[in-house]
This record gives C-alpha cells, structure tokens and sequence, in this order.
C-alpha cells in the first residue's frame, strides 16, 4: 500500500559542550561525591543539545552519562515525557533500555530542562530483528496486567518528535486509538492544510473501519489486555550494543495500548524493518484474535505514522498521499463496517 520514502535519521550540528554547561542540579543527580572528568557533546538530536558526561566515583571507578537538554514548554514536556516513559519501560525490559536517572530544570536557567539516563556504548545500526524482537515482546508480556486498572493511555502526554500526543485514560483501546489519530490528523492539517478528499473518506472510515476492525479485540475471552509500549519504533530509536551487539532502544514516547500497535511502523519502507520483524515478533507474542484481520490491522496502526511524518517533513507531500491511499484501501474494503463481520460476538452488539 505505500511507497517508500526515505526519511533522515536525527542529525544536527553538535554545539560544544564542556564541563561548565553542566548545571548544578545536573551534578547533583549524580552518584554522591562523583566528579565530573569530562563533558562533550555527543549523538544527534533535533530537538535537543545532547552531551556523554564521565565522571570519577568516589571509588575511583568511572561511569558515563547521557544528557539531553531541551527549552521552553514543549521541551521540557518531551522530556517529562521520555523520563516517565523510559522509567516504567525499563522496570519491564531492564536490559532493553538505557537505565533512567533524573528528570529535571536547571538552577541558572529556569527555560532549560534535563534528561539523564546511564550511558550505553552503542553502534547505531539496525539490530538483529530476531534479537530485537525477543526483546520488545517479553516487555510488551511483562507489562500486561500492570497497566493502572485496566485502562489505556499514560500518566502524562508523550511526544512523537516534539508533536504531543494526548494520552488522557480511556476505558477501551477503540477509543483511545481513535482520539490520537484524530489528533495527529488534525495537527498535520494545520502544517499541510485541508485536503477535501482526506476528509471524505475519514467519515466512513471512523464510522465503519475502525470499529470493524477494533472492536472484536475487546470481545469475549480472547479480549486484549493493555501492554506498555515504547511507541515510536523505527530505525533511528533502535540499535546494538557495542561489543555484545544486544538491541537496545531509546527515545521512547510510551502508553498502554494494544500490542499490536507497536508493529505498525514495520510495514513502512521509510523506517527501513520490514515484514520478517512482524514474524519474529510473533514467535514470541501471538497474534491476537480474531487472527484473520492481523495484517490490516497492521495496516490500520500504521497510518498514524504517516501523518506524524507528514507534520514533521512538511516539504515532503508523497506522505498524506499515502495515508489517504491506505484509508482509501480500507474503506473499500469494509463499507459494511462490523454488518460485515463474521465471527462471533457478544449478544448486545
């Protein structure tokens, strides 16, 4: 259904960073005693200054640290937003992500705000898909039945790039899917304007599709279960360790939802994994019921990713094209809307 489009993985130009651009509340979220030996500006970022800080322990051993800075209000929500989310992930897959530290506002600069997490030596390259894959399901498995009374969303709004996504609970997983994609639409609309044919076919496709295809999920004994999510997969928040060449994932903008959800960015080209990433993580998590709709689906949760790309490449207009050509796909496919299903169902529906 859609082309491929090449999308940059994050670069910009590093600004210089030393030991002196550490603030103060910075150090003292450091291991008591600990001595700063150097501070210099590291990875790539669009949105923020990042920085590797080493530092001496009191022991004599060194540790690294990652640092990212961000200003103003929408900076420092991104990075409420990924220490809260980086915090609940790694209580899940300890090993799949950097180890969080603090979250927090610098003393000399009360617009600037903080991000600290452990340091981890990776080689940004796209991982093992089966390694990867084993990882990102065992989290999603051990995540479920934590998620605050059964409920979707998170405690504080997350950001795909810096665009906010409302992570407000909700009761059913139909409703929260189709107020954020609701959301991103409209957020993309203010950056590409209206598109009349977009429109159009919104209407059949809230009103038949998403129900067609998300309600059954919910019912019965095979009813899903919310899992925590990274919630922004693609290959510029994946990588191997260095040495070990273990996965590793970061930059999350977490939420409860289905599982599911979390694949919908591999079946698109631009965010270069593909469908063997779908089947190995299948090895491991299977898929739910009813099985006979998994690959749209599939399609059904990567269409958000479209519209997300479209605000934050605004010069690139293939984008929207692309989501309108897979709403397009599925409104034909289901103009019957649930009338057409076949499996069982609840006797009120």
């Amino acid at each position: 259904m859609s082309d491929a489009v090449g999308l940059p993985a994050p670069t910009a130009l590093l600004e210089e960073f030393s030991v002196e651009d550490v603030d103060e509340v910075v150090k003292s979220k450091l291991p008591e005693g600990a001595m700063i030996r150097s501070a210099n500006a590291h990875g790539a970022s669009f949105w923020t200054r990042t920085a590797r800080l080493d530092v001496v322990l009191l022991d004599g051993s060194e540790r690294a640290y990652f640092l990212k800075v961000a200003k103003d209000d929408v900076g420092k929500g991104m990075l409420t937003g990924e220490y809260e989310s980086a915090t609940l992930l790694h209580s899940f897959s300890p090993n799949g992500l950097p180890e969080p530290v603090a979250f927090g506002t610098y003393a000399s600069d009360p617009n600037s705000h903080f991000y600290l997490c452990v340091f981890i030596d990776m080689a940004l390259r796209i991982p093992d898909p089966a390694k990867f894959c084993a990882v990102l399901a065992e989290m999603h498995q051990n995540s479920m039945d934590h998620s605050p009374e059964g409920k979707y969303g998170f405690h504080v709004p997350t950001y795909q790039g810096n665009m906010p996504q409302n992570n407000s609970w909700t009761d059913t997983w139909e409703e929260y899917y189709v107020r954020g994609l609701k959301d991103f639409i409209k957020q993309e609309q203010a950056v590409q304007g209206r598109s009349e044919e977009l429109e159009e076919l919104l209407v059949p496709f809230f009103k038949k599709v998403v129900p067609r295809l998300l309600r059954p999920l919910e019912w019965g004994e095979t009813k899903i279960k919310p899992c925590l999510l990274h919630g922004d997969i693609w290959y510029g928040n994946i990588a191997e360790r260095t040495g070990t060449k273990e996965p590793i994932m970061f930059d999350p903008a977490a939420f409860w939802a289905h599982n599911e959800y979390e694949l919908g960015s591999f079946r698109v080209p631009r965010y270069k994994l593909g469908r063997q990433w779908l089947e190995e993580y299948h090895k491991h998590f299977p898929v739910s019921e009813p099985q006979k709709d998994v690959h749209d689906r599939n399609l059904i949760y990567s269409i958000h990713t479209h519209f997300c790309a479209s605000t934050l490449y605004p010069n690139d207009k293939s984008i929207r094209q692309q989501a309108i050509a897979d709403i397009r796909y599925l409104v034909e496919k289901y103009p019957d809307g649930l009338d057409g299903y076949e499996g069982e169902r609840p006797e009120e529906v």
